[in-house]
């Protein structure tokens, strides 16, 4: 229902009969799905840049515009089919009073936009060759999709598959995702549901790992500030591409294995799974395999809780855990005295305010705290 409403309204943008009122429900529904906008944006510019004087350069009307679209695509499609009439269930009401237009008009216009809408690729399909003679160019950017501290989201990419974003990361991938692969570009952590597609593999870049599939679901921690990268596997297969050695073979997931990924060279690295072992070369990079508990629900693995809306540490070093919770609440954590860092502690956080949270690990750990101007304080107790 929000998609239909949504194309209803955009409909209304662009044929200038939207109310502030919809124009705020619009707006509602793209800070919902970041991932429209670009589509308005896109259309809207389609839209402006169509036809609207004859041959002659006199100006047509918006009924004179439409007919000649719709003869345009009988022309390039022969099997080209359009119902002028929308379900009365899409209608959206405007209680505000306005000056009244024959109801006719009302609806010509909006299946004008709506046909722009539905037809402007398919005109694109079926007359490749000489379309930049009947619909402008429009050249789309990367859609980048940014979340800021303390909040999360769910975006679905345009081959159909979902991406929770964690907060503090941000994602970029291409609008079309027409070609041999599907790619994008993570800073920070997203957990991806794949559809699968043998034809086009799946590939996430990092800053230190490339990770290609082809349907699964995984999550991958990655934030450019920390020096570790961590793809963990929940179902499918994943290949882990270390990008700091070209040529060399990737590593190969199974469902419940961690991998934990090194940006800084190390002298040595050894896997941690009992049939694989991994021995790097002095001033190569780090890869660890950790096997999850494999009798434990999804929604209890500490790697993927987050997209439950649940924060899970298990044997967590308060400074790793201070670091996810100034993501989480979006604070900024300073430690007073250096050893409290290196306590670890086990647990989780669903719906506690900042105080709550800091008032249950008080009893676990042996600290003191002070909040002001979301700036918190970690003092030895």
């Amino acid at each position: 229902m929000k998609e239909e409403k949504y194309w209803i309204l955009l409909s209304k943008k662009l044929t200038g009969e939207a109310t502030a009122r919809e124009l705020a429900l619009l707006e509602e529904l793209i800070k919902e799905n970041p991932e429209w906008r670009f589509t308005l944006e896109n259309l809207q510019e389609l839209w402006n840049s169509r036809p609207i004087t004859t041959g002659t350069g006199n100006y047509q009307s918006k009924e004179d515009a439409y007919l000649l679209h719709i003869n345009r695509l009988k022309e390039k499609v022969p099997d080209f089919k359009f119902y002028s009439q929308l379900p009365d269930s899409e209608v959206i009401i405007n209680p505000q009073p306005s000056v009244k237009r024959p109801f006719y008009k009302h609806w010509i216009s909006y299946a004008t936009v709506l046909v722009f809408i539905a037809s402007v690729f398919v005109v694109y399909q079926f007359a490749n060759k000489d379309s930049h003679k009947e619909i402008a160019s429009v050249k789309r950017p990367a859609n980048e999709i940014s979340i800021n501290p303390g909040s999360r989201t769910r975006i679905q990419l345009p081959d159909g598959s979902h991406v929770w974003i964690n907060s503090g990361s941000k994602l970029t991938y291409d609008n079309s995702f027409k070609g041999n692969t599907r790619e994008v570009q993570l800073d920070g952590e997203a957990y991806f549901d794949v559809v699968k597609d043998a034809a086009r593999p799946f590939i996430v870049h990092t800053s230190g790992i490339d990770i290609k599939v082809l349907g699964t679901a995984f999550n991958v921690k990655a934030y450019k500030a920390e020096p570790v990268i961590e793809a963990t596997l929940i179902h499918g297969s994943i290949e882990v591409i270390n990008q700091n050695r070209p040529g060399a073979p990737g590593v190969m997931l199974k469902p419940h294995e961690k991998l934990i990924y090194n940006k800084f060279p190390v002298a040595d690295a050894r896997d941690q799974r009992a049939d694989v072992v991994i021995a790097t070369e002095p001033d190569a990079y780090s890869i660890t395999i950790k096997p999850l508990n494999k009798n434990i629900a999804d929604t209890d693995i500490a790697e993927t809780a987050w997209i439950y809306n649940k924060l899970s540490f298990e044997d967590e070093r308060f400074e790793d855990l201070a670091l996810k919770m100034e993501r989480w609440f979006d604070l900024k954590i300073i430690f007073e005295n250096e050893k409290l860092k290196d306590y670890r502690v086990s647990g989780s956080f669903v719906n506690e305010t900042p105080e709550q949270a800091f008032n249950t690990l008080k009893f676990l750990l042996p600290f003191k705290y002070s909040i002001k101007n979301k700036e918190v304080k970690i003092m030895k107790k």
